[in-house]
């Protein structure tokens, strides 16, 4: 706890000092993640560098953010790493490549991976240069695993067809099915929830209600057909299909662009 605290204390200390510089970018090199339990992972972020950075102490902070509170992963301090920082849940379980590291990639390979380590991965970067981090989410999913597209673009008023299968396949039909907004919090209710056979449109967020339609059909055959009618730019974002008893998951990613505006030609014959 008192080691924490300090890095706490540490870290306000730069942020406060440091001289901000507009051009420092902490970038990821995926936005999401997919993996199966007992797999392990490498997650990478970049950061810009300068011509002075081998003299310039670095300090990089990487959490998983749960919602009960932040799990340490990794903590560079001045170019050391401080052990101590990390959450038992990954203790023993994290490396970082340094050979790479002077070219601005951090690289953190994460192994025999958990169901638990689902989540948002933040990795924060402190300079005398700048600050700045960068986010993103990894998925593990249990013995059953399910296959989804990673990305669908659509235009906006357009219907979006989510559509997942179970390997190996399994009747869904009697499963819990959640389908929720990964950057939106969970107070808001889900995207879509499904429970003992039915819809359960209490659950839902207000702005999915009437507008999503599932395929029972296709459950029989373990394959989950979500469709969310007349998307609006602000249904853009993560979405994580879950079936909780199989410890199954995937993170789709939806982005919708605005819609093309006809030109229309008008001829005028003198």
């Amino acid at each position: 706890m008192m080691m924490k605290m300090m890095i706490s204390i540490l870290l306000l200390i730069i942020m406060l000092t440091s001289c901000v510089s507009g051009t420092f970018v902490v970038n990821v090199t995926q936005s999401s993640y997919q993996a199966e339990e007992n797999q392990d992972i490498t997650l990478e972020w970049t950061f810009t560098t300068n011509n002075h950075t081998s003299y310039n102490p670095l300090y990089i902070l990487c959490e998983l953010l749960t919602d009960l509170r932040p799990l340490g992963l990794f903590y560079l301090h001045g170019g050391v790493e401080v052990p101590e920082f990390q959450d038992e849940q990954f203790a023993g379980r994290v490396q970082w490549d340094k050979d790479v590291f002077r070219e601005g990639r951090l690289r953190l390979h994460v192994s025999r991976l958990r169901t638990n380590d689902s989540g948002l991965y933040v990795c924060k970067v402190f300079t005398s240069y700048g600050l700045s981090s960068g986010k993103c989410w990894l998925n593990v999913s249990g013995e059953h695993r399910l296959t989804c597209p990673q990305t669908i673009e659509a235009a906006e008023g357009d219907d979006v067809i989510i559509q997942c299968g179970l390997d190996p396949p399994v009747d869904l039909s009697d499963y819990t099915l959640d389908v929720a907004r990964l950057d939106l919090g969970d107070d808001d209710g889900d995207v879509y929830c499904y429970r003992r056979g039915k819809d359960q449109q209490d659950d839902q967020m207000d702005r999915y209600r009437d507008r999503t339609t599932l395929n029972h059909e296709d459950l029989i055959r373990g394959i989950v057909t979500l469709k969310i009618s007349s998307v609006t730019l602000s249904d853009s974002g993560p979405y994580k299909v879950y079936v909780p008893d199989l410890r199954a998951s995937f993170i789709v990613n939806i982005t919708v662009g605005s819609a093309k505006e006809e030109s229309v030609w008008i001829i005028v014959l003198a």
